[in-house]
């Protein structure tokens, strides 16, 4: 059995409290020596993740002294773009190797971003365990700062070595108090390079710098040889010739191990042309801050001009106002640099700017760098002298294209002035002329608010006036009903006197069935609510009742209502019309296909009819009968005419009209149909152009729109009808492949409703689409608005958004006519004639019945079936003078082409179409194409009749008028009438004098042309646009654009084009100084039929 060993002897209590003070002295030591070099330590307990930290480590991080934190209560403070840096250094550390890393924190207190160095490792127990972290952690910004700087200094000297913008090097030998340079630093400060290379002295470089920028240059070297940080100073050095320019000097101090300045070597750097550019902005941002606090043109001009003077170092700046009608320069005031510069305040006539004065006036600085030098400014130089101008820099200002102020800048020296200047000049002009816009503005306003009075007061007598005037009807009443005061518009609407309701309740007035709504109406606007849209009946004087609609709000203050009642009693009625006929579309779509058989078979009814009729002229009760048969036949083309209409398959009757009138003619139809509460407004703009179109379905296409406005709206708002001139550019047709680019007159209706959701607004145009409630509508209306606007060459666009209501837009195209006044119908008695008619239809009986009646009218009658046997009876050469064709044939030859083919063999044939039904063959577009006649089944013989003899006594009429102009020429051997041309043109007739224009085009027309006559160049090239043609025949001389001209951006256009030119100069016409014109015919003014002929043979050869 072992003994247990000896415990040890206690030590010496005084050598432990002496070890124990030593230590503690060490750890003060330590302490101090982590202070002063800001070194915090901190130990991380791995075990229970605890931190223990020293003061100074709290300090850097910002966080309260504690004995013990979490590791995560510093991690946290750890800028997160830097946290895989961190963690990775931790990561290394708990390897077998010390780590060390760099990052970002936010300090704790202040937020400021700081940089740490931190270094760590790792303590292990005997076992090799690890227990602990330990390591230091110290504050770098100050340093990465310096380094970045350090950095940033070499990568802009390094840019402007590459850029070759370095102006120079120099070493500055502290000890020996010798500076060094090389050549170009001795340029840049204005010394001479022989001398500088030997040695430099600090005060001839200091008299080169700036005396602004001196001590600031001072004080940063000195700051940098005492410390040793980078220099980086910007400053203007002085010039050889006397100007100063912009340097930066980067450089470095050297130091010995004891801290002690031994070398400072640095660069040049050329900043001149970026720090002028700033310079400009801040003079820029100074004039415009100056600006905003003044009140007065003077001072803004005066204020501009010192500020541009003092930006140039000039002598003198001023701004000055041109009177053109006096001839007048009128300057207020100007700026000068000092006391011994005069300034030029006056009047002075603009004929002493000389030359210059033209430059202005383009436009054009005047730009004189050398007034005795420039050929402009030479003979003026002495004087000039005398004010001390060297050098002048003139703007101009424009004003709608005149001169309407200059700016101008005087310089003491010789002066070359740059590019940036003359446009710092243009920036302080447009700031000039903003200001000035302002102060206007201002001064507009103030005048304004000084009449505010009497506004208010004429306010208040055009509302008396209203009161007075007014159709609706006006009333204020208590909250129980009872009538404090009526309007006028009482006695005219419902026949009772004002005096005769006041004080009374309208209850005795109003129907039976509408009392208890009506007094719960009251009662509610008692309680404050409003009342809009609220409909009732109010018994007339006279016993009837008016329906009426109103609205009506509250006034708390006062107790009482104000009320507006509008009679809806018509707008009801037409209101139901309206349902009623947008019932019956479908009905006509569905039965407008039969028209076309249905107007033969009446065709044939009453043809027979007709002719028997003649035939039973001694039998009375015969006669009757068959005249009650040609009613009921009048009947049924009546109804077939009717459900054509409904089908909007009938030819639209487009006229050239005036939409402003039109819109402003359906005014008290709208505010009828749309009720009191929702208020119109009409802009119609000046100057607005014609347009061609249907008047009776754009008023239809108006209302419509007006309608649906009114149903979003529920009732109420605000319905705005514009309209003006627009043109549809490239940019839009591009977005909107349907519409054609071109000149519109541009109808939109705006409303203030619900406005549509996009799934609503894609379906808007939809045929059967609607949002509207059973009953309410039939989803038409917009896709007839669609057809119709289609149909006319126009374009449609929806713009709506849910909650902000929505505008309609249709464009439909500019006509260049005139305003067309509505044709009268055909009158006169019925007349025949011997002429040959060729009758052209496929059903027989409709045939034989047109053969008769024009066989009992006297004209020779050929007969077809078919559109190929009618053109074989043409070309057998039988005399035709017309044409009688049904527009629907069987066979391969339609018959709009056998009629233009038989046009072409017989120019003066007349050709009239017959169709109980529209077709594309001749209406395109639902328009009836120009220059064709047509006469719809079933007809009667008398308008069988007036259309033959008119078209034939039309052909006679331009017969006997070109041969009495043909008389009238002068004979000459051999002249005979010209041959028509071989093949028929489409001839576009450009001449501005009426009588030669007219003429002309029955020339044209005589030889078997198809002509569109115009007057303008402008007109023309409207034309050229919407149509195509064969030839252009136009006046050289025009208004406006010349023929020439117009000539030539014609053959630009449309290749292929041939040109015809009319011209008393003959071909002097064409040398005008413009591009050349090739393949065109001048026809020398007077002309006559023959000379046309030949110019038209000449100009088809030519190409």
């Amino acid at each position: 059995m072992m003994t247990p060993a000896p415990s040890p002897p206690p030590q010496d209590s005084a050598a432990q409290r002496q070890a124990e003070a030593h230590l503690q002295e060490r750890d003060e030591q330590l302490r101090l020596a982590q202070q002063a070099g800001g070194i915090g330590a901190f130990a991380v307990d791995i075990r229970t993740d605890v931190m223990s930290t020293t003061p100074e480590f709290c300090r850097i991080f910002g966080v309260d002294v504690v004995e013990a934190m979490p590791p995560r209560q510093i991690e946290a403070l750890i800028v997160p773009e830097d946290a895989a840096i961190a963690s990775s250094s931790r990561t290394r550390a708990e390897g077998t190797v010390p780590s060390q890393a760099e990052y970002r924190i936010r300090h704790a207190q202040t937020g400021e971003l700081r940089w740490i160095s931190r270094r760590a490792e790792l303590v292990r127990d005997a076992e090799g365990r690890p227990v602990r972290l330990v390591g230091i952690v110290q504050d770098v910004t100050e340093r990465r700062q310096a380094e970045d700087a350090l950095r940033a200094a070499n990568e802009r000297v390094q840019l402007a070595l590459n850029a070759g913008a370095v102006l120079g090097t120099w070493v500055w030998d502290i000890p020996a108090v010798r500076i060094t340079v090389d050549a170009l630093f001795a340029k840049s400060f204005g010394l001479t390079p022989v001398l500088a290379s030997q040695e430099v002295t600090v005060q001839a470089l200091s008299a080169s710098i700036h005396p602004e920028d001196f001590p600031r240059v001072e004080a940063l070297v000195s700051q940098t040889v005492e410390k040793g940080q980078p220099l980086r100073v910007e400053f203007r050095a002085r010039q050889s010739h006397g100007a100063y320019l912009w340097l930066e000097a980067n450089g470095h101090c050297e130091h010995d191990a004891q801290g002690k300045p031994l070398r400072f070597p640095g660069i040049l750097l050329n900043i001149d042309e970026r720090k002028r550019a700033e310079l400009r902005q801040l003079a820029l941002a100074e004039l415009g801050e100056r600006l905003r606090a003044l009140d007065s043109t003077a001072d803004i001009a005066a204020v501009a001009m010192e500020v541009a003077g003092r930006h140039f170092g000039l002598l003198r700046a001023g701004y000055g106002r041109i009177l053109t009608s006096q001839g007048q320069l009128v300057i207020e005031r100007d700026w000068v640099s000092g006391p011994e510069a005069a300034g030029l305040a006056g009047t002075y006539r603009l004929a002493d700017l000389g030359p210059s004065l033209e430059n202005l006036q383009r436009g054009e600085p005047v730009i004189i760098p050398d007034v005795e030098a420039d050929p402009r400014t030479a003979g003026q130089a002495a004087a000039l002298r005398e004010y001390g101008v060297r050098a002048l820099l003139t703007v101009p200002l424009l004003e709608q294209g005149h001169l309407a102020a200059v700016l101008y800048l005087h310089s003491p020296e010789v002066r070359s002035w740059q590019q940036e200047d003359i446009q710092f000049v243009h920036n302080v002009a447009d700031r000039i002329w903003a200001a000035s816009e302002r102060v206007k503005v201002m001064a507009d306003l103030r005048r304004a608010n000084e009449t505010l009075e009497q506004r208010v007061a004429q306010r208040t007598r055009e509302r008396d006036r209203i009161w007075n005037v007014s159709q609706d009807l006006q009333l204020v009443t208590d909250f129980e009903g009872r009538i404090l005061s009526a309007n006028p518009a009482w006695t005219t609407i419902l026949g009772w006197a004002p005096e005769e309701l006041v004080g009374k309740t309208t209850t005795w007035l109003e129907h039976p069935e509408d009392q208890a709504r009506t007094r719960a109406e009251v009662a509610r606007l008692a309680e404050g609510h409003r009342v809009m849209g609220f409909e009732n009946s109010m018994r007339h004087k006279d016993g009837s009742y008016r329906l009426l609609s109103w609205m009506a709000v509250p006034v708390p203050e006062d107790a009482s209502i104000y009320a507006v009642a509008r009679d809806i009693t018509a707008q009801r009625h037409i209101e139901e019309q309206l349902r009623q006929a947008q019932k019956m579309e479908a009905v006509g779509n569905l039965t407008g296909g039969v028209a076309h058989d249905f107007n033969n078979l009446l065709q044939v009814i009453g043809g027979n009819l007709q002719l028997l009729e003649r035939e039973m002229t001694a039998h009375e009760r015969g006669l009757r009968r068959v005249q009650t048969a040609l009613s009921a036949v009048d009947r049924g083309a009546k109804l077939a005419s009717q459900l054509l209409a409904f089908s909007r398959r009938q030819p639209l009757q487009p006229l050239v009209l005036h939409l402003g009138r039109l819109v402003r003619g359906m005014d008290d139809l709208l505010r009828r149909a749309l009720g009191e509460d929702v208020e119109v407004e009409t802009v119609v703009t000046g100057g607005l152009w014609n347009t061609f179109a249907d008047p009776n379905q754009l008023e239809n296409v108006i209302l419509n729109l007006a309608i649906n406005a009114r149903d979003a709206m529920t009732g109420h708002g605000r319905l705005t009808i514009e309209v003006h001139n627009a043109v549809l550019d490239e940019p839009y047709a591009q977005r909107h492949p349907e519409a054609v680019p071109g000149p519109y007159v541009m109808l939109a209706v705006s409303d203030t409703g619900s406005g549509m959701p996009p799934e609503v607004l894609a379906r808007a145009f939809e045929p059967f689409f609607t949002t509207k409630s059973e009953g309410r509508g039939t989803g038409l209306g917009l896709s007839m608005v669609y057809g119709f606007v289609k149909q006319s060459g126009g374009h449609v666009k929806i713009y709506s958004e849910l909650g902000h209501g929505t505008t309609v837009k249709v464009y439909l195209p500019r006509a260049l006519q005139a305003e067309a006044p509505l044709a009268e119908p055909e009158k006169g008695p019925v007349e025949g004639g011997a002429e040959t008619v060729l009758v052209v239809e496929d059903d027989a009986e409709v045939r034989a019945t047109v053969v008769e009646m024009l066989s009992e009218l006297g004209y020779r009658i050929l007969k077809a079936v078919d559109a190929q046997s009618a053109l074989a009876i043409v070309q057998s050469g039988l005399p035709v003078d017309l044409l009688l064709t049904d527009v629907v044939m069987p066979g391969p030859l339609r018959s709009p082409d056998m009629a233009r083919e038989a046009k072409a063999l017989l120019p003066d044939l007349e050709v009239l179409f017959t169709s109980g039904y529209s077709e594309n063959a001749i209406v395109h577009g639902g328009r009836l194409d120009p220059g064709v006649h047509l006469l719809s089944k079933p007809y009667r013989r008398e308008d069988l009749a007036r259309k033959v003899r008119g078209l034939l006594n039309a052909r006679s009429r331009r017969r006997e008028s070109l041969a009495s102009r043909e008389a009238r020429e002068p004979s000459r051997p051999g002249r005979a009438r010209p041959q028509e041309t071989p093949q028929r043109l489409r001839v576009l007739l450009v001449e501005d004098d009426a009588d030669i224009r007219a003429s002309a085009s029955e020339l044209l027309s005589f030889l078997g042309h198809e002509v569109l006559a115009v007057e303008s160049a402008e007109e023309a090239r409207g034309a050229l646009v919407a149509d195509a043609f064969d030839v252009l025949f136009t006046d050289a001389t025009l208004p406006g654009m010349s023929g020439v001209d117009l000539a030539r951006e014609a053959v630009r256009r449309r290749a292929g084009l041939r040109i015809i030119i009319a011209s008393g100069h003959g071909h002097a016409a064409l040398e005008d100084g413009g591009p050349r014109l090739d393949g065109v015919v001048v026809l020398p003014k007077p002309y006559a039929l023959t000379q046309i002929q030949q110019a038209l043979s000449q100009v088809l050869s030519a190409r």
